[in-house]
């Protein structure tokens, strides 16, 4: 029986230590390899622990995503892709964890609209954005260095890298003040597990396998999930 116990055991851990080595996150892996239904917090929640909206019944968030210049023709739109999946998936998060809140995203159609009707939209500060949307919490995410291809490999291999900076702002404690709540900076790779030859998918494919993952590592920073939504971070 003591044999038996400490085989299983030793199994345990040598496959929490190889998915660890693949990069994944260790509290998504103990989660999945336990069968625990456990919930791995949010680093930068999209909630109110105290104050009057503390029972607000629905938040609302206000997204603004930007891309540096210079970036290649292959990620021509990716902030309005990657803005499209977040407004997606993090609604989508809440009601896998079933939280009391709802969290509503604004579009990025509605965000357009705004943008329209007021072309100096930049020059405003992004709680000012938020406050005119109706929104509580505003998420202003940029990317830069943006490649697809591993360097080097003259476009044979997938090797997908961004650098994303991530300010988030609650509307009413922030407006004016200039600074966010809460910001963060990261540097994503897709696959996390080494590159992919480039002839086994269509480039668009991959293009969009890389921007839904990237959603989803950003979503994870604001809402809590499961971790059967994470345990796959190592592709």
């Amino acid at each position: 029986m003591n044999k038996t116990y400490r085989w299983v055991r030793r199994a345990v851990w040598g496959t929490l230590a190889v998915v660890c080595t693949m990069g994944c996150n260790p509290l998504t892996t103990i989660a999945f390899l336990t069968h625990k239904d456990v919930k791995i917090p949010a680093e930068f929640p999209l909630t109110y622990k105290e104050g009057p909206k503390k029972d607000k019944e629905e938040i609302v968030v206000a997204l603004f995503v930007s891309q540096g210049t210079g970036q290649s023709y292959e990620f021509a739109g990716a902030d309005t892709a990657l803005a499209n999946e977040i407004v997606k998936k993090l609604p989508e998060m809440i009601k896998e964890t079933k939280q009391k809140q709802k969290l509503t995203v604004l579009t990025t159609a509605q965000v357009n609209k705004f943008k329209m009707k007021n072309p100096n939209w930049r020059l405003m500060h992004a709680t000012e954005r938020g406050k005119q949307l109706g929104a509580d919490f505003v998420l202003d995410i940029s990317l830069d260095k943006m490649n697809l291809y591993q360097p080097g490999s003259q476009n044979s291999f997938y090797e997908g890298r961004a650098d994303v900076t991530v300010y988030m702002y609650d509307v009413e404690d922030s407006a004016g003040e200039g600074e966010p709540m809460n910001s963060y900076s990261q540097g994503f790779a897709y696959p996390k597990t080494g590159f992919l030859d480039a002839t086994s998918k269509p480039v668009s494919a991959f293009r969009r396998e890389f921007l839904e993952r990237l959603a989803v590592e950003l979503c994870h920073r604001h809402v809590e999930y499961k971790p059967s939504s994470g345990i796959a971070e190592g592709r």
